[in-house]
């Protein structure tokens, strides 16, 4: 903590320094007189260096898990209220600011420890959502989370002039395949620093290192990821954590990496082919490394049309062989994925938008040899059943394996084992919901599941005249059917949201709205070993900005 506060304090005092020898050169490149008397200028009024502004925000959260029989997790409910307190102070005449965000939430229901939310015994009414078991029991929901938040998750200093910008500290960015996910109390943060520059009114460039994140559940920064986080309260359950069949050294403390490193080129068009484009490089520390492109094309008409498209390929970290022995040169094993994304639009009437998005991420397989395959099954349901600490300790199966029910392999005749992977991986948003992609829903979307297969979405949003009805509804399928087993998935969200009144053009209301979501995602073709049924949420939020 100490050796973060000082790092970014030099940062605030290079900075600071910085724009006073600007400011001095200034001063001394002003003439000292003129020869012709000049009126005084009319006094104006000094803008005040300092800002502040906070939101309260209420959050129901409940979750209807709909299924039966061992390993089954209870209903979930979750009732919390936060409150985030935002300052920066601008130096004079100079693009420097630094500014901090405090946050803070409890459930107010006696269960706000975290310590609490350990699964460590079925009478205990705090636990959370990694627990396992039956009945009716409602059970915190941790996702939420449904224990005490308080955290500092923005602390930074930042220049803006001449068409740089650049920002160093603890920051809430939001980039693709690296977002706020702001979708419960509090946003995820990222420690260090983002720059971006523009090169003219068409291109701009941008670049960012960070190198420790808060989850949007956590109250510190570490560095950690949702993909290699350890499988235990308070990180467990905010994430799908390390894949089963990648061996964990420490489930205690998880697996650790050095964050992420970001490069893009962005293009804007002029008015006559408004073309957006941006080229993106992620760097995922010993994870993978993910190139992605997005563009988006707006037409002329008085419908609105447009057109977008995304693409992706994503590879291990690492220079990655299939091995002789069961180990892995990457943290998370074999990674190869390749997306591509369509989506489109228009205007049925004023206040209406039609859209409709496709992804497909073609499956991908390889065979395992029988030598390799001792330490674990292939079972009915295509899933691999591993023997904990098998081939003293190493990676039992180093591929990045599909999960949430998803075929990821089949048992030959030979004694091998063909597993079925290609599945996006992404350590920031993984069970977030909150990547890119055109097809993601309310509750899941083909990352989170690490899936191979095929995904549609059509969505209808009606807007107000006045912006402050929105609502929107969608449908959307996914198709995960592969050689080993045939299953798919589907989703029907619902979401409005309503502003009380216009923002005045002063004073300290900055708005006051309702939210409503509500999931429903129909797995009646899932036959594993849960029961058939349905999975819902409901997410009530009301907000008062100021």
């Amino acid at each position: 903590m100490l050796t973060r506060l000082a790092r970014i304090g030099s940062i605030v005092a290079a900075m600071v320094l910085a724009s006073t020898a600007f400011t001095l050169a200034e001063t001394s490149a002003t003439p000292a007189s003129t020869t012709v008397a000049q009126a005084a200028p009319a006094p104006t009024a000094t803008p005040d260096p300092f800002s502040w502004s906070g939101r309260v925000r209420a959050y129901d959260f409940t979750r209807q898990n709909a299924y039966s029989g061992p390993g089954s997790k209870p209903n979930q409910q979750t009732f919390a209220v936060g409150i985030g307190l935002h300052g920066d102070y601008t130096f004079s005449n100079s693009g420097f600011t630094i500014g901090g965000t405090y946050y803070y939430s409890n459930p107010f229901d006696g269960c706000a420890s975290a310590q609490s939310h350990f699964p460590q015994s079925t009478t205990n009414s705090c636990t959370g959502g990694g627990f396992s078991g039956s009945g009716t029991t409602v059970y915190q929901d941790d996702t939420l989370p449904g224990y005490e938040l308080s955290t500092l998750y923005e602390a930074y200093a930042q220049y803006k002039g001449d068409g740089l910008f650049a920002k160093v500290g603890d920051q809430a960015t939001n980039l693709p395949w690296a977002p706020t996910s702001d979708s419960r109390l509090k946003p995820s943060s990222y420690q260090g620093a983002d720059a971006s520059y523009a090169l003219n009114k068409q291109w701009a460039v941008e670049v960012a290192d960070f190198w420790q994140w808060e989850c949007r559940t956590c109250s510190n920064f570490d560095h950690f990821t949702l993909l290699t986080e350890p499988n235990l309260f308070p990180y467990g359950g905010q994430g799908s954590g390390v894949p089963t069949t990648i061996f964990n050294p420490d489930e205690t403390n998880g697996i650790t990496n050095n964050g992420v490193l970001f490069g893009r080129v962005g293009y804007t068009g002029p008015k006559a082919m408004p073309l957006t484009a941006n080229l993106s490089y992620y760097d995922f520390d010993k994870i993978a490394n993910l190139i992605w492109l997005d563009a988006k094309l707006p037409f002329e008409g008085k419908i609105k049309p447009f057109v977008a498209l995304q693409f992706g390929s994503e590879s291990n970290a690492t220079n990655y062989t299939v091995p002789t022995t069961n180990t892995s040169s990457g943290i998370l094993g074999n990674i190869s994925s390749t997306v591509f994304g369509l989506q489109g639009g228009f205007n049925v009437l004023p206040n209406i938008t039609i859209t409709g998005g496709f992804d497909s991420v073609p499956q991908k397989s390889a065979n395992i040899p029988a030598s390799l395959v001792s330490g674990f099954t292939c079972g009915t349901n295509h899933q691999i059943a591993l023997s904990k600490g098998v081939s003293n300790g190493t990676i039992n199966i180093p591929y990045f394996l599909p999960t949430s029910g998803t075929a990821q392999c089949s048992l030959n005749g030979d004694g091998s084992v063909t597993v079925y992977y290609g599945g996006l991986a992404s350590p920031y948003s993984d069970s977030y919901a909150t990547d890119p992609l055109f097809t993601t829903s309310l509750t899941q979307g083909m990352a989170d599941r690490r899936s191979a297969g095929n995904s549609y979405k059509l969505q209808a949003t009606f807007t107000s005249d006045d912006k402050r009805f929105v609502s929107y509804v969608s449908q959307a399928w996914y198709d995960y059917n592969n050689a080993g087993y045939a299953q798919g998935t589907q989703e029907f969200n619902f979401d409005t949201t309503y502003y009380f009144r216009p923002l005045p053009k002063s004073g300290p209301y900055h708005g006051f709205m309702f939210r409503y979501r509500y999931g429903d995602r129909d797995e009646s073709t899932f036959t594993g070993s849960k029961a058939v049924g349905l999975f819902k949420y409901n997410r009530f939020q009301a907000e008062y900005d100021f």
